[in-house]
């Protein structure tokens, strides 16, 4: 339950992260997936958008400003920054706003990383799912916040960066269409006749972006919706840029053919890291997604595949297809770094389409987890050991904190994971009346297994994709059955601890020895089931499953941070990840109007954890 306060004096702290357990949030989020994709059934919000696609062209930019002394910032760069996942916690969001939005970073060595003239957002801009209360709350008003001081305009009001335009675009992931998107069409697709978000320009009128850099480089944002590709539309528009013939499309009113050109370079942005799937999921023969035939078209001008959706942030490098990196630190709660969807080997695979109806003769790129398939058609990426982010060996530790976590969360009485706890006590209560009925064992353990066995279905993703399929089921099957088992031992221990009590409490009359074995019940449900459940929830993740699952009781506001890109002047790509280890817990008012508010426990303090540099 979020409590909707808004304003300077609701400070970061003050704006309490999701409680991914609680009951109402699990409840709402439920409705709002099913709502969404009922709706998307029927019809899809892509195929509304204008064509021809809007392209934010941002290549002839040149730099009227230089930022003074420092290592990366030269005359003739251009910078952008990437951030994803970001509406959760108000501590972790408001931090990777404020480092981000500052005029400069500059680390301990005086390396200085230029604030970015385009910010990218990857989506989830705010959880548990969009509105426009929980975008202002979680997202709008902590990014305006972080805003640096004096900041200055153009006669049209767009804010500047070193002289330049402050240029923002945005694609959408699965939380943002849990309102088909609504929310998101009104900050980022709609004509703004007011102050747009963060004073900056807003070109976009699709929820996919394109955006044309300096030096022969692109930027393509594919839009999955509530699916697991990109619509028809979409695909053309991509199609006809990356094709001899171009894209007709207006810049300024006129007129103009865009093409990607044979020798420019192309950063596919995607929603979520496909790269985490088997590398042929959801393909069967003569089938392909539209994504891995434009894949297909663009070939080895695809330099780098970012996405955000996992909320930490890995790295792997192939030495012909380019570079992953999964970045999504912007602020949502931390995802683990040691399991079986993040550790396996990456592949990426040309195939012929040939056997498609109608005949084609295209060739698509696969890319995912290696099924060790085709092996001559496979051509490996490389974990960069190192890049991952929280380490893998911090993951793995993290991992144990489940076992507790159930209990805390949240930042009143009526948040907090530990309604959860509220919710098993029931269950064992219901659990233990059931138990009176014939075969009543039978109804406890379905009873139970109802909780359990959603939870564990996850893991039969997360298997080796080279096992065979019943595999991960009879995993899943075998793992949340034994969950349940345990919960049964647990209600069959407590009765007769129970009946313990009754014998005790016989001198009370027949009302108490009622009390007694509800509240006997209940306390020992909660605390001995929520314990039980959060057993699971640690053991599962630290052998390396529940990839999504396994860490949103832990609501981690630590291990946060955002990609900077300089696109140097002889046309090399270099990244930046910035990371914040520690977020600070306490915030006051600044001295400055902005930003808003100022750390008071700790420093804000970042550093540069992982670089790379692609070659033009």
């Amino acid at each position: 339950m979020t409590d909707f306060r808004f304003g300077r004096n609701v400070k970061p702290n003050d704006r309490a992260a999701v409680c991914w357990y609680h009951p109402w949030v699990l409840l709402l989020a439920a409705r709002d997936v099913l709502s969404s994709l009922n709706q998307f059934r029927n019809r899809d919000e892509r195929e509304s958008f204008p064509l021809p696609l809007t392209i934010i062209d941002r290549s002839q930019r040149q730099p009227v400003a230089v930022v003074d002394a420092g290592q990366g910032a030269a005359a003739g760069d251009f910078w952008f920054d990437f951030i994803a996942d970001t509406g959760d916690g108000g501590n972790a969001t408001y931090a990777v706003a404020r480092t981000a939005l500052a005029d400069q970073w500059v680390g301990d060595d005086g390396q200085v990383l230029p604030r970015g003239e385009l910010l990218v957002l990857g989506g989830d801009l705010a959880y548990p799912s969009a509105s426009a209360l929980e975008y202002r709350y979680r997202f709008t008003e902590l990014f305006e916040a972080a805003l640096p001081d004096e900041p200055s305009y153009n006669e049209a009001g767009t804010a500047l960066v070193r002289g330049q335009p402050f240029t923002l675009a945005a694609l959408p992931q699965n939380h943002d269409w849990m309102d088909s998107a609504s929310t998101f069409g009104r900050y980022f697709l709609r004509s703004k006749q007011s102050r747009s978000l963060l004073a900056a320009e807003i070109p976009q009128r699709q929820s996919y972006v394109c955006a044309r850099l300096p030096h022969g480089w692109w930027l393509l944002g594919l839009d999955f919706a509530m699916t697991d590709d990109i619509d028809r539309d979409q695909f053309e528009q991509f199609k006809n840029l990356a094709s001899a013939q171009g894209l007709q499309t207006e810049v300024n009113g006129q007129p103009v053919t865009q093409r990607i050109l044979p020798d420019d370079r192309v950063i596919l942005l995607y929603p979520a890291p496909i790269w985490t799937t088997p590398v042929a999921a959801g393909v069967y023969p003569g089938g392909a997604k539209r994504y891995q035939l434009l894949e297909g078209l663009l070939q080895s001008r695809i330099a780098l595949r970012l996405a955000g959706d996992l909320h930490h942030y890995m790295r792997w490098t192939s030495e012909h297809d380019g570079q992953l990196v999964t970045c999504g630190t912007g602020g949502a709660f931390s995802h683990p770094t040691h399991t079986r969807l993040t550790t396996p080997p990456i592949v990426a695979r040309n195939v012929t389409n040939a056997s498609a109806i109608p005949a084609s003769s295209a060739r698509i790129v696969q890319v995912g987890l290696n099924d060790g398939r085709a092996p001559e058609q496979s051509r490996p990426f490389n974990k960069v050991n190192g890049s991952e982010y929280p380490s893998v060996s911090q993951s793995r530790k993290l991992a144990l904190g489940n076992v507790t976590a159930l209990f805390g969360g949240g930042g009143g009485f009526w948040q907090g994971n530990r309604w959860f706890a509220g919710v098993l006590a029931g269950l064992y209560l219901v659990s233990a009346g059931l138990h009176q009925l014939p075969f009543g064992l039978l109804w406890s353990a379905l009873l139970f297994a109802a909780l359990c066995l959603p939870l564990g279905w996850e893991s039969r993703l997360e298997v080796s994709p080279q096992w065979q399929a019943w595999h991960g089921t009879a995993l899943a099957m075998g793992t949340g059955l034994a969950h349940v088992l345990c919960h049964v031992a647990a209600l069959a221990g407590m009765g007769w601890g129970v009946q313990a009590l009754l014998v005790w409490a016989a001198p009370v009359g027949e009302l108490g020895r009622v009390l007694v074995w509800l509240v006997g019940l209940l306390a020992g449900g909660a605390v001995l089931g929520t314990l039980i459940f959060g057993c699971y929830l640690a053991l599962m993740s630290r052998l390396g499953f529940l990839t999504t699952n396994g860490f949103s009781a832990l609501a981690l506001q630590d291990f946060k941070g955002f990609l900077r890109f300089q696109i140097s002047a002889e046309g090399a790509l270099h990244g930046y990840f910035v990371a914040i280890d520690q977020v600070p817990r306490v915030w006051g008012m600044n001295d400055k109007p902005q930003p808003v508010w100022a750390p008071a426990d700790r420093p804000l303090a970042s550093r540069v954890h992982d670089q790379f540099v692609i070659r033009k």
